[in-house]
Formats: C-alpha cells, structure tokens, sequence
C-alpha cells in the first residue's frame, strides 16, 4: 500500500502549482458526489443525493475500499478520506455492485478492430513544448505496442484515430467530464467506440505536466494510463498496475507491471513481449492449486479445473494424467489467462473472459475467435460463473450475487437473486459445472458446493475442499488430517435423483 501522507501531501503540492485548485472532497455530498461519478453506487441506490439505506452505503464504502487496496471496514476512515483526495483519472472504477467482488485483477471494455492505430495532438499543452509532448506520446503509446500486436502512428489529419487535447474546465464533452483544476482528475480518455470521441485522450490544463521530475504531473505516466482506456482497458485494483486509478508520483524507469500487460495482450495478442509470472504462485503446495476460478468439461469426458494461469484435467475415467497442472495456453492454445467462467454445451466448450468468448472442441479452437458477448444476448460481460443446470437442461451464468438464464434473446425477467440457489455463498461464486454424474457443483474461494436438485439446495455436509476432493491435493499439507468425507470426484456413480433429473433433463423448468 503507498504511503497515504505521502499521497496526500502530493496531492496539497499539486493543487499550490495549478492554476486553480481542485476542491478537496470533505462533505457529504462531496462524498457521495464522488462516489457515484466513479461507479460506487448509482442513481437508482441514492434519495437526495445520499445512500437510500445503511446496507447500501456500507456496500459502496466497501467496493471502494477493496479498489484502493484498503481494509474493507465498510466506514470513511482516515485513510479511506485520504485516498478519495488523491488525484486520479477521471473515469469510472466500476459499472455496477456486482463488477467490483468478481474483479480479476485487469479489467477489459470495448477493443480496437483494427491493430494499426493513428494519434495527432489537436490543443497543445502551456506546459511543455509541442515537439516534447510529442515525444512523450509517442513513448507513452510505445510502452504498449512493445508488449502487444499494437502499432501507433503519428499524423496531421483532424480526425485521427486517437484525438489528444491539452483542456481545462468544461470543454466539450459533458458538464459531467467537466475538469476540475490542480490535483483533482489529471485526464480522462474514452473507450474504443464508433463514436466519434472514442478512443479520445483529455487532459487538464489546471495541472502542471512535467517530464523526468518528482515536481509536478509526469505526463508520461498519465498519457500511458489514458492511452490503456483508448485501447480498452478498465481501471485495475492492482496498485502497482499502471491502469491503477490514482497517481502514484513520478517513477523513473517507468515499466509496465505485468498485469497492464496481461490485459492489453488479452485484447490484442502478445506481440513481441510476454507477461511475467504472477506475483504469486500460480501453483503453490507442490503443484496443486488451493483456489479454482473455473471449471467445466470437454466433449472426450475429462473435467478441467483451472486457476487464473494453470489448469488441472481430470480423464473421462477419473485419472489426473501426469504432468498437470499444465499453462492453460498450452492445454487450450490460442486461450489467454485470467478467464472468468466456462461451460461444456455438446459438442463444444466456451471460454469467457471480458467481452469476448472462445469455442473449443476438445483442445482445439472451433472458429475464428475471440468473438463479442453481444452474441450471448441477454448475458452481461464479466460473468463469474457458467454451467448447464441439471435440473432442467438450461444455460445459466452467474455474475456477483445475481444469476441469468440464456434463452438467445433479451428477457426481462433476468438478473434474479443467486440466493434461490439455496446454500451458495451470498456474494457469489467463482465457478460452477455439471459433471458427468449429472450433479451441477459450485466452487467459491477454496470450497465446493453440491447442489440437490429435488430441494433446490446445497446437500448436506458441504462445503467441502475442492483442492482434496478434485485435485488429488494431499490433506496434509492443506488442512491437516482430513476427514472421512469420501468426496465427489472418486464417486462416480450418480445418485437415484442425479438420474432421474438428467433423464428428465430435456423438459422445461422455469427457474
């Protein structure tokens, strides 16, 4: 975590050199005036401008936290205050409760068609030289083409792909993007869009930009963090990724963190530079894997389980083959890391991640992909979970604490509460499959749930630990002397009602 004092002061420094000083955010309604511009609660959850109710207040002040790498204590501490004062971008951390508890680290939007990019300065900075802030731009564009299939280039035309303006004020977009001098929003930049701002870069003129100096805005640093909205990318919560909200001063021999590089490969391909390894394990305990963020099958019957880079198969007889867990490119070529949800539907299996999918027959990529959610209709981007229900043959997501059936077209009566699944976490889960018993599982953190179809409930006696019962993870290790629990994954033969319900698995339930 940074210093927050040291943020702070930076922050007092900042609003002396501009040429107004943003207000600091002390009253309530500046509070929630923030904290609805940045996504924490929205319209709909606020009477006179204030939180509608207690429950909702907490939950805001608690995503904000968790985004800022805080204590989630649910209340405005001091610390809490002073990251609110720290400048920032100026666009939003998150869309809805529920993108915030299910977040992955990097965060993907809407994505370029197009690799070969255009950019042109159109309202020069007072700050520095127009040739220099050119040079910073090309430099900032280039920390993103060196790791992705990306190229930028320069031109005179008016209508570039990417349009940089030097602002203060309202200038031209709303009141809402309004800039709000010295030490407040430093720049905000748009998503790729067929609009004609999309892609766009601002930057406010009531900040000083500097370059290669701790006094001042670096504008390099800020340029690089717009330009990852121009091509897609969300606000991190890793607080040493660039796409992180705040600025955490200026930092020589800048480099992408591998997150930034992770996300912006996922929307473009690895080009010439490679993510490094996650900051933790990626399969710690000898190999095994505590966590799961996905689980599904594949048409020859084996079962995948997979964390945010490894994956572990299970063969259509109940064997972990040897040399598992296995990088899930190299068991799913052309598959990126960090993938959110996953669903066997025969023949094929899907991968979501973001606003993109993949099919796969087995280990092959079936099609030309990735391919936009927007194909999914009436499913939301960013889904946590997928898996075909057993109880009536039906396609079901789950996103946050909120649960969607896919029917192929827009139906109002979804999102419902994930809390009619009957014993599942009440935030939600982080994965979810049908198994070749029949029986539809459920995975949150480093448990599992089994879900009884003729209840609508979670069974008896659960959760249990998936590592143990699905991986093969040696107890010892985990928990200590396990119990005689018998587990699922050595159980292959379905219950009475497993199969009554999958032979009944074509008739139609509403749910």
């Amino acid at each position: 975590m940074m210093p927050r004092l040291v943020v702070l002061l930076l922050g007092c420094c900042l609003a002396a050199v501009g040429s107004m000083a943003a207000e600091p955010i002390e009253t309530q309604e500046q509070i929630w005036t923030f904290m609805k511009k940045y996504g924490y609660i929205t319209e709909e959850n606020m009477v006179n401008g204030m939180p509608k109710d207690e429950e909702t207040k907490t939950k805001s002040i608690t995503y904000f936290q968790k985004m800022g790498n805080m204590t989630m204590t649910g209340t405005l501490d001091e610390e809490s205050m002073e990251l609110m004062n720290t400048p920032r971008c100026g666009m939003k951390d998150m869309e809805s409760f529920a993108d915030m508890m299910r977040r992955k680290r990097y965060a993907l939007g809407p994505r370029w068609r197009q690799t070969d990019l255009t950019w042109n300065i159109l309202e020069d900075s007072d700050d520095l030289p127009r040739a220099q802030v050119e040079s910073i731009m090309a430099r900032a564009f280039k920390a993103w083409s060196d790791v992705s299939t990306l190229t930028f280039s320069k031109v005179t035309t008016n209508e570039p792909d990417i349009k940089i303006i030097f602002a203060a004020g309202e200038h031209g977009d709303g009141i809402e993007a309004r800039f709000d001098g010295g030490g407040g929003v430093l720049a905000h930049a748009y998503f790729p869009t067929s609009n004609s701002i999309g892609g766009d870069a601002h930057f406010d003129e009531g900040e000083r930009f500097t370059e290669g100096t701790s006094t001042g805005i670096n504008l390099f640093q800020v340029a690089a963090h717009e330009f990852g909205h121009s091509l897609g990318l969300r606000h991190s919560d890793i607080e040493d990724a660039l796409m992180f909200p705040y600025y955490r001063g200026y930092v020589p021999n800048f480099q992408l963190h591998r997150d930034d590089i992770a996300g912006i490969q996922a929307h473009y391909g690895e080009g010439n530079g490679q993510p490094e390894e996650p900051d933790t394990p990626s399969t710690p305990l000898d190999n095994c894997m505590p966590q799961i963020s996905l689980a599904t099958r594949t048409e020859d019957g084996s079962a995948y389980f997979a964390n945010e880079t490894h994956v572990f198969r299970r063969t259509s007889n109940n064997i972990i083959p040897a040399g598992y867990p296995k990088r899930i490119g190299d068991e799913f070529p052309g598959l990126p890391t960090n993938l959110d949800a996953a669903i066997f539907y025969s023949p094929y299996t899907y991968f979501f991640k973001g606003s993109q999918y993949w099919r796969f027959q087995n280990q092959e990529m079936a099609g030309t992909y990735p391919r936009p959610m927007s194909d999914w209709r009436g499913v939301p981007t960013d889904v946590d979970s997928a898996f075909v229900w057993s109880r009536n043959g039906g396609i079901y997501f789950t996103k946050g604490n909120q649960y969607y059936r896919y029917t192929g077209r827009e139906n109002s009566f979804y999102p419902q509460p994930l809390s009619h699944f009957r014993g599942l976490p009440s935030d939600g889960v982080d994965a979810a499959f049908q198994y070749s018993n029949s029986i539809t599982y459920f995975f949150k953190g480093s448990d599992y749930y089994r879900f009884n179809d003729s209840t609508v409930m979670v069974d008896n006696g659960y959760p249990l630990n998936t590592a143990i019962q699905w991986l093969g993870c040696d107890p010892n290790e985990l928990l200590g002397p396990p119990a005689d629990t018998g587990g699922d994954a050595t159980v292959m033969v379905p219950s009475m009602v497993a199969v009554l319900f999958s032979a009944l698995s074509a008739i139609y339930y509403a749910f």
